[in-house]
C-alpha cells in the first residue's frame, strides 16, 4: 500500500510550481545568443547564432526561423557571414525537448558609425555595454556618447562606455559621434529600455496558474481520503483481531468423554 504524500510534501509542490525558478524548471525554453554580442551589426560583418537549451546539441536538430520563416539550418549554431540587410529581423530556435525561444532582434545596417549594446532591454541594477564603432573597424577618434541629447562621456581614443547598476533614469536614446578619416560622423539613435517590474511568466504559461492550484487541491483531497481510509482499515482489522483473540480465551472448552461407571 503506498504511503500518501502528506500535506508539507503538497506545499513543497505548490511553492516550486509557483515560483519562477519552478516554473522554469517545469517548462524549459530555448534561448539564442550572438557572438560577438551586439545584436546591431555592419553591412558585411559575420556573427554567430547559438541555440541555447539542448543538453546535447551535437545528437538532436535545432529548429531555425528568420521573420517567421522556418530555416534549413538544423545545427544548434551556425554562423552568419557577410551580413546583408535582408538578414535583419527575428530569429528564434528549439531544440529538442525544449519551447521555441523568445525572438533576438539583428539589425544590419549600412553606416560610417554604429552604436551597438550588448543588450537592449536590462533589469534594473543590472550593467549594460555601449560600443561606437566604426566601418571596417576604421579608427575613430573623438568620441562622443550622447543620452536624449545631453554628452555623457568623451574620450579622445574610442572607448566603450559601460553603464552599472542600472536604473530607471537610465532608459532613452543614445547615440555616438566621432571623428573617421578625418571626417566627423554621427551614429543613429539606439533605444536602451530598464525593467523595473518582476518578470511576467509568458501568455501561454498562465493556464498552469490557473489549473496547478486545483491539482494541488485535489491531490490534497485524495491523500487525506487515502490516509482516512487506511487508517479506518487498520483500526478494523485490529477491532477483527481483538475480537476473534478474544473469543478465543472465552469460548468454553470442550471436556472429556465421562467414564462409565
Amino acid at each position: 500500500m503506498s504511503t500518501p504524500i502528506g500535506v508539507p510534501a503538497l506545499l513543497w509542490i505548490a511553492l516550486l510550481l509557483f515560483s519562477p525558478d519552478g516554473m522554469a524548471a517545469v517548462i524549459q525554453e530555448s534561448q539564442v545568443s550572438l557572438n560577438p554580442p551586439w545584436n546591431r551589426i555592419f553591412r558585411g560583418e559575420n556573427v554567430t547564432l547559438t541555440c541555447i537549451g539542448n543538453y546535447s546539441l551535437e545528437n538532436y536538430p535545432t529548429n531555425w526561423t528568420h521573420n517567421n520563416k522556418t530555416l534549413e539550418v538544423k545545427t544548434s549554431s551556425w554562423d552568419l557571414k557577410n551580413a546583408k540587410p535582408g538578414d535583419s529581423g527575428k530569429y528564434r530556435c528549439q531544440s529538442k525537448d525544449f519551447t521555441m525561444s523568445e525572438p533576438v532582434h539583428l539589425e544590419v545596417i549600412s553606416d560610417w558609425l554604429l552604436l551597438q549594446t550588448s543588450v537592449p532591454v536590462v533589469r534594473e541594477g543590472q550593467s549594460f555595454l555601449l560600443r561606437c564603432h566604426g566601418w571596417k573597424n576604421l579608427n575613430v577618434y573623438k568620441v562622443i556618447y550622447y543620452k536624449d541629447g545631453k554628452a555623457l562621456k568623451y574620450w579622445y581614443e574610442n572607448h566603450n562606455l559601460s553603464i552599472t547598476n542600472a536604473k530607471r533614469e537610465d532608459s532613452g536614446s543614445y547615440w555616438c559621434t566621432g571623428i573617421i578619416q578625418k571626417i566627423p560622423k554621427n551614429s543613429t539613435t539606439l533605444t536602451i529600455t530598464i525593467q523595473t517590474d518582476s518578470p511576467s511568466v509568458p501568455s501561454n504559461y498562465y493556464w498552469l496558474q490557473l489549473h496547478i492550484p486545483l491539482l494541488v487541491a485535489i491531490l490534497f483531497v485524495v491523500d487525506t481520503g487515502l490516509l482516512i481510509s487506511t487508517q479506518q482499515q487498520f483500526r478494523f482489522l485490529l477491532k477483527i483481531k481483538k475480537t476473534r483473540r478474544g473469543k478465543k480465551f472465552t469460548d468454553p472448552q470442550p471436556s472429556s468423554d465421562p467414564r462409565t461407571d
